[in-house]
């Protein structure tokens, strides 16, 4: 998924195909999030206004094209579990443990995404501060995507963990992503944040 053009992931999207879906949506954004960082840090390394930043932001850099690569490879992670999902449906007689497998596997991706997210949206924040004036309406629209991208990842948390008939893992996983969740609020602060500096 991660290889197909921008044109043929939106086709496919459109499309009856059931993947890429929601959970590849979420890791895209995230990934968009990040790189949205990532330029507002590069277009202010080397500004000597900035200069005290430099070294912080080359290790940003640096970490923020590990998760925007960890959040890409997500998608195609998310379409495999999806299947096996799927498949696992389809046996015939109907096994419960292997569907109940598949729902456990199919849980992890978009989990993932959100620790993930959570480091994107943290590293929004730090940028916030760091980074040239003319480039926070960018920071300002990353901390709106990972915000949408955290809750869509939750969502897909949900959709599978509900599933599930062991409810004692299941509701194990709903805490972790749902104390994972909160940090939409810190993505809302950032937008506020910069929305005030156009606002004021």
């Amino acid at each position: 998924m991660r290889d197909l053009t921008l044109d043929q992931f939106s086709e496919e999207l459109f499309s009856k195909s059931p993947v890429p879906g929601g959970g590849g949506v979420a890791a895209l954004t995230g990934s968009l999030a990040v790189s949205l960082g990532a330029m507002a840090a590069n277009l202010t390394v080397g500004k000597k206004k900035y200069e005290e930043y430099n070294d912080e932001l080359e290790e940003i850099l640096v970490r923020a094209d590990k998760l925007r690569k960890q959040l890409l490879d997500l998608i195609d992670e998310d379409a495999k579990v999806y299947h096996e999902v799927s498949r696992a449906y389809k046996i015939s007689p109907r096994d419960e443990s292997e569907i109940e497998k598949a729902l456990e596997r199919a849980a992890q991706p978009p989990l993932m995404m959100m620790r993930d997210i959570i480091e994107v949206i943290n590293m929004l924040d730090g940028l916030s501060e760091k980074t040239s004036r003319l480039l926070i309406s960018d920071i300002g629209v990353g901390a709106t995507l990972a915000g949408a991208a955290l809750n869509s990842a939750y969502l897909n948390v949900l959709a599978n963990t509900r599933l599930m008939k062991d409810r004692d893992k299941a509701e194990a996983t709903e805490k972790v992503a749902g104390e994972l969740s909160v940090y939409t609020k810190t993505a809302d602060e950032i937008y506020k944040k910069v929305l005030i500096f156009f606002t004021s």
